[in-house]
C-alpha cells in the first residue's frame, strides 16, 4: 500500500513539474545548420528542460521570415545579425538583446578575380542573400559610393559556381567552405573579409520583444542560461554535437518538403477553381 501510495505522489508531483513548464517557440534566423547547434544540443541535452522550459524550436522558410513569425505571435524568441536587429529597432519593433553569442564578424565577399582595395568592387555582379542580412554590405558600398549590381540568390552558391555573377556574399562557416567543396580554388587576395576593412561589427545574437521580456523575465533569463550551458558543451564535443545537428536539419527538411506539399496542394486547389 505504501509502495503503491508512494508511486501515485511520485507520478502526481511529475504532473505538477511538467504543467508548471514555461512553454515557448525559439526561432533562428534561417533553416537548420551548425550556426545554431548551442541551442539543439541545449535542447538534446534536457538543458532547457532541467530550468523548467518546454522550448520548441520552429526553422524559418524562404517566404515566412523569423521577424514574421515573431510578429504573427508564431514564436516569441529569434536570432538576428545585430544590424539587422538594428534596422528593425529602427521601423518600430522594439527588440531586447538578450545574448549576444557572436562577438565578430564572418560575412565576406568572394571574388572571380583579385580584390586589392574595396574600389575593386566597383561595377562588380555581386550575388546576396535573397531573404536579407546583406545590410553590412549595402551600407558599406554606399559609403563608399560603390556601383554594384547585387542580384539576389535563395541560399547557395550555385550562380557563382556557374559563372554567373563575378563575386557572392559569403560567410566564413558557410558559404566559404561550399566553393572548397565544390572544387573551386579560392586564392586570398579573391576574399575581401568586412572585418579587415573597419566593419567587423557583431552578428547573431538572440532577441525577444519588449513586451515579452516584460512579462517573462524570468523564463527568458533561464533560456538564456542553457542556451549558454549548449554552446559551451558544443565547443567541447564537436562530434556529438555534429550528429545533434545533422539530426535536426533532417528533422526542419521533413517540415519544409511537408510545407512545400501543402503549399503545393494549395495552389492545385486555386488553379482547379479557376478552370471551372
Amino acid at each position: 500500500m505504501r509502495k503503491r501510495l508512494f508511486t501515485i505522489l511520485i507520478a502526481i508531483a511529475t504532473c505538477v513539474v511538467v504543467l508548471g513548464q514555461e512553454e515557448m517557440v525559439f526561432t533562428p534566423q534561417w533553416t537548420a545548420q551548425a550556426q545554431f547547434a548551442g541551442y539543439y544540443v541545449a535542447l538534446e541535452k534536457g538543458f532547457y528542460k532541467r530550468e523548467g522550459l518546454k522550448v520548441h524550436i520552429e526553422h524559418p522558410y524562404a517566404s515566412n521570415s523569423c521577424i514574421n513569425m515573431l510578429k504573427r505571435g508564431e514564436c516569441q524568441l529569434i536570432t538576428q545579425p545585430l544590424i539587422s536587429a538594428i534596422r528593425q529597432i529602427d521601423k518600430g519593433l522594439h527588440l531586447v538583446n538578450l545574448q549576444q553569442t557572436s562577438q565578430n564578424n564572418s560575412e565576406m565577399i568572394i571574388s572571380n578575380r583579385p580584390i586589392k582595395s574595396i574600389k575593386s568592387l566597383n561595377g562588380l555582379r555581386i550575388g546576396h542573400w535573397k531573404a536579407g542580412y546583406s545590410e553590412l554590405a549595402f551600407i558599406m558600398a554606399l559609403q563608399h559610393g560603390l556601383r554594384i549590381e547585387w542580384i539576389p540568390f535563395v541560399q547557395n552558391v550555385n550562380l557563382f559556381i556557374s559563372g554567373a555573377i563575378d563575386a557572392t556574399m559569403a560567410m566564413s562557416y558557410n558559404e566559404y567552405f561550399q566553393l572548397r567543396m565544390s572544387g573551386i580554388k579560392i586564392p586570398n587576395d579573391h576574399m575581401f573579409c568586412f572585418a579587415d576593412y573597419g566593419y567587423n561589427i557583431p552578428e547573431d545574437g538572440l532577441y525577444v520583444t519588449a513586451d515579452y521580456y516584460a512579462t517573462h523575465k524570468t523564463a527568458v533569463d533561464k533560456f538564456v542560461k542553457a542556451n549558454r550551458e549548449g554552446w559551451e558543451w558544443a565547443a567541447v564535443h564537436p562530434e556529438e554535437t555534429l550528429e545533434i545537428v545533422m539530426k535536426m536539419t533532417k528533422i526542419d527538411d521533413v517540415k519544409i518538403k511537408k510545407k512545400g506539399e501543402r503549399k503545393n496542394s494549395q495552389d492545385n486547389k486555386v488553379e482547379d477553381n479557376h478552370h471551372e
